[in-house]
């Protein structure tokens, strides 16, 4: 079991050959282990201090190092840390590593620092969760977004509806425990219906632009499917630029999924290539189609590629099953063996492209039409998968209470999806449901017991 109290160390900047590499060291002890190896002034906090890093066993001066001081716990990981700017030889850079290690350290655990900075207070989930959009974004778009959650407003949006549907519990409240009163807000029927419903609208514009903006940070997976030979692997290759899948006249030449990512105006598409669906005997060909029903699971959009011997054909009840709620792209190919391009109007509805000739515009400015109105600055987004989660439960409870009201339930009834939505809301705030928070904001609102 790791211990979160333990002086850690780790090669910050990457274990290779670099002109200056970064070995950072945090721990209660990382001061004491470092007056052990370094010769120069041990430094006052944030400050830089030059000298050499020395094995006093054996005397030997391993390198001239600069050091940066973080004495206390005013920095990124909220402990005491160092962090050595070495020459940025692999053999340099491991010799002082190990040094370091002999002295008492041990070696961190992959994202220790940032965890130990989100245990000691420094940063949310949520930024952490940046950090490491950001390390591994792979567009301008991604980066940008990274950089916003560093500031992420995603808590006002929820505290916002959280207010919104807090009035509404209170009213409710209000009205069952105390309809004697005659000064309090009265609510019927009609009138909780529209309340509840301007809240879901809202609810479903923060998931819809969610569901969107997760996409563009994550990447957008796409499963290509299709029946054997129809170029399903010379698209892939196409869309990837690069030669990766084998591409033969030979049915079932694809037997596994393959996977890489390509980008379109700066939106990411995670793309899978799968082995051609049919019916078959074949052992490892058989193993192929099962993987490819799992990644069209995974998929967000289909790319459902034909030509004119396949368009034809019945689609197997399975898979229909499981196109039913994929946004699917049906993409018809090798338009380039058809003379009079007449013949094949009634296919309009589809994507037309050849792979052999490289003409994919019409299918590339499909795959990004649903994103190119994405605005990364929208207030109304998330783009944390466990609130989006959270925030459907909420969808749900208040769909469930305007069914109730649909059928001639009053507020006495609808009150429990209501303060079941509510708990959600808080859950998403990471806070305990109160009803010192509902009680507070009843007797806020309305004057009771003049």
């Amino acid at each position: 079991m790791i211990n979160y109290n333990d002086t850690i160390v780790a090669i910050s900047s990457g274990n290779i050959n670099q002109a200056i590499s970064i070995i950072r060291l945090c721990g209660s002890e990382a001061i004491n282990i470092i007056k052990n190896i370094f010769t120069g002034k041990i430094g006052e906090n944030k400050t830089i201090t030059f000298g050499r890093i020395i094995n006093r066993k054996t005397n030997e001066i391993i390198d001239e190092v600069l050091i940066n001081w973080f004495t206390k716990t005013d920095n990124y990981v909220g402990e005491p840390t160092v962090e050595i700017n070495a020459h940025g030889g692999v053999i340099v850079t491991n010799k002082i590593l190990n040094l370091i290690l002999e002295n008492g350290a041990r070696l961190a655990e992959r994202g220790e620092f940032t965890r130990r900075a989100f245990l000691n207070g420094k940063i949310s989930l949520e930024k952490a969760e940046a950090i490491n959009q950001l390390i591994h974004a792979k567009t301008n778009i991604q980066t940008k977004i990274a950089i916003n959650q560093f500031d992420s407003k995603s808590n006002e949006i929820i505290e916002n509806l959280e207010q919104e549907l807090l009035k509404i519990i209170s009213i409710c409240e209000i009205n069952i425990d105390y309809s004697e009163y005659n000064d309090i807000e009265t609510i019927d029927k009609k009138k909780l219906f529209t309340f509840m419903n301007n809240l879901l609208s809202k609810v479903n514009i923060v998931i819809a632009n969610s569901l969107k903006a997760i996409d563009v940070y994550k990447g957008v997976n796409i499963a290509i499917i299709g029946e054997p030979n129809v170029g399903k692997s010379s698209l892939f290759n196409l869309l990837i630029d690069k030669d990766k899948a084998i591409v033969t006249n030979i049915a079932g030449t694809t037997r596994d999924v393959l996977e890489d990512s390509f980008e379109i105006n700066g939106i990411l598409f995670n793309i899978i290539d799968t082995a051609g669906l049919r019916a078959t005997k074949n052992v490892v060909e058989s193993i192929g189609i099962d993987r490819a029903y799992k990644a069209i699971e995974k998929a967000k959009i289909i790319i459902h590629l034909f030509d004119l011997k396949t368009i034809k054909n019945k689609l197997d009840p399975k898979l229909q099953k499981l196109l039913a709620n994929k946004r699917c792209i049906n993409v018809l190919n090798k338009i380039d063996e058809i003379s009079d391009l007449n013949s094949i109007r009634k296919y309009k509805d589809y994507v037309w492209i050849s792979a052999k000739t490289k003409r994919l515009y019409e299918l590339r400015n499909a795959l990004v039409k649903e994103y190119t109105n994405f605005d990364i600055n929208n207030p109304d987004t998330l783009y944390d998968e466990r609130k989006l989660s959270l925030l459907n439960k909420v969808k749900e409870n208040l769909e469930n209470g305007i069914k109730g009201l649909n059928n001639n339930f009053g507020p006495e009834v609808v009150i429990v999806d209501l303060n079941a939505a509510w708990q959600y809301l808080r859950q998403m705030l990471n806070k305990e449901y109160d009803n010192e928070a509902l009680l507070d904001n009843m007797f806020k609102n309305f004057c009771l017991g003049k």
